[in-house]
């Protein structure tokens, strides 16, 4: 059942007059009409707004600090196909959350699902980002873990799903120099990279403390 919205904690004031959802299959659609405080005070006229959504999902970038290395997956994407792209997109391990699962549990299940990579340390969380909040409500949580990159390759992802994916091992310098010429057009994988770019000194040096926090 869908949950009323709570609007308590928002920083202005929102109306709903109505929220009906007005498509469920594996993604949800939910139609609002609202009204909302403005910047300059007031409120605005009636609007309609859809949503789309499906879940949150979980995002790993499987990092080596020995090699220097990351650990990317290739798989096909039907909306890259309907925008004229290339359809098989390089992205980072990625997965729905399910009922009843921590967002670690999910990290690890995908981790083994679609790279057969397991970390070899600590997980480290990264931030929660939107994917598309102009019109979506899922989010990403992203993670990076500690793998062997020497172990990466071959084709991996769930029969029953119909995944087939493609796992390699990149230099992280190549990866990113591919991320920049466009060649990696995947939020979670732009959000990963940057971050390792940031960090990945760090990293190599204490993976327990990659942001230099602690004393």
């Amino acid at each position: 059942m869908r949950k009323p919205v709570d609007t308590s904690r928002q920083p202005y004031p929102i109306e709903i007059v109505s929220h009906e959802r007005v498509y469920d299959r594996h993604l949800k659609v939910d139609e609002l009409h609202l009204r909302h405080g403005l910047f300059r005070g007031g409120m605005t006229p009636l609007i309609s707004r859809e949503v789309v959504g499906r879940g949150d999902a979980v995002c790993v970038m499987p990092y080596d600090p020995v090699r220097d290395e990351v650990v990317l997956a290739e798989q096909f994407r039907t909306s890259a196909l309907l925008n004229g792209d290339r359809a098989w997109m390089t992205e980072i391990v990625a997965g729905l959350i399910e009922e009843g699962e921590s967002l670690e549990q999910v990290a690890l299940r995908e981790m083994k699902e679609e790279s057969g990579l397991e970390p070899v340390g600590p997980l480290i969380f990264v931030n929660t980002v939107y994917a598309t909040p102009g019109f979506c409500s899922e989010r990403y949580h992203l993670f990076c873990a500690p793998v062997d990159a020497g172990k990466a390759g071959g084709v991996h992802g769930l029969g029953e799903e119909a995944e087939d994916i493609r796992v390699f091992a990149l230099p992280f310098a190549d990866a990113f120099a591919r991320w920049e010429a466009g060649e990696i057009p995947n939020p979670p994988a732009t959000f990963a990279l940057l971050w390792l770019a940031l960090h990945r000194d760090k990293l190599r040096r204490n993976w327990a403390d990659p942001r230099g926090l602690r004393p």
